[in-house]
């Protein structure tokens, strides 16, 4: 997804799904949504000598009254981050938005990630981010990169790391064979792999969602009626596959 300098926050929604959730238990099912708030970081926002913007993934962590918030920036403006904030709510309102830290995501080799221009089959594209409170880690996904052109291939396929609360690497699931970039006509497209992640079954597994289909499933969706499939990925969080 492209970067956004504000973040048009909705967490307020998730209050009012929480009250229609209350009244709805014996069915099991949320009965509706509403719009209660929401809070516009302002453009160029500058904290900790970053600039917060392009927000995509946000997860929150009861322990510590704290949310956090994945950067989507490709190590463009700063190396790839999380920012660590509170959200104070009054009155059914978002009153202000407090950020308190920013992470560098960090390699294997305990490096922050590169951009296009320094390296760009090595430059992350971060949109989702959990935290996993049974452990005390967190997941993030990057959707990797196909540019296939007469000029240049570059092909980085995508991932789902973990990583611990200061950022470091931890581990990576395996990759499918489907989900594995190709110069040919199979695998993600660009910009449309591990777009969204959440956990199943008490921290045990791991859905990820896949934006749009693979080149071999059919047509990008659009406007119109699409045939094509959409894939989601279930992984045995131990395992790792």
């Amino acid at each position: 997804m492209p970067n956004i300098a504000g973040l048009l926050i909705l967490v307020s929604s998730l209050f009012s799904a929480c009250t229609s959730l209350k009244s709805s238990q014996k069915s099991g099912e949320i009965n509706h949504l509403k719009l209660l708030s929401e809070y516009v970081i302002p453009f160029n926002y500058q904290f900790n000598k970053t600039t917060v913007g392009g927000l995509s993934g946000i997860d929150f962590n009861p322990e510590k009254n704290e949310y956090y918030f994945i950067s989507d920036d490709r190590s463009n403006k700063n190396p790839a981050r999380f920012y660590t904030a509170q959200i104070v709510i009054t009155n059914d309102k978002i009153d202000t938005v407090i950020f308190l830290k920013s992470t560098f995501l960090k390699d294997k080799f305990g490096n922050t990630y590169p951009n296009s221009a320094q390296d760009p089959a090595h430059t992350p594209d971060p949109e989702a981010l959990r935290y996993d409170r049974s452990n005390h880690t967190f997941i993030w996904s990057s959707e990797g990169e196909r540019i296939v052109t007469s000029q240049k291939t570059v092909l980085e396929n995508p991932v789902v790391t973990i990583i611990n609360p200061q950022g470091n690497f931890i581990d990576t699931f395996q990759l499918p064979s489907q989900l594995i970039m190709s110069a040919q006509d199979r695998g993600p497209r660009q910009n449309g792999v591990f777009e969204g992640l959440t956990f199943m079954n008490d921290y045990k597994s791991l859905l990820v969602s896949v934006e749009t289909p693979l080149l071999q499933d059919g047509p990008a969706a659009g406007p119109g009626d699409s045939s094509a499939i959409i894939r989601m990925i279930k992984y045995n969080i131990e395992s790792r596959k």
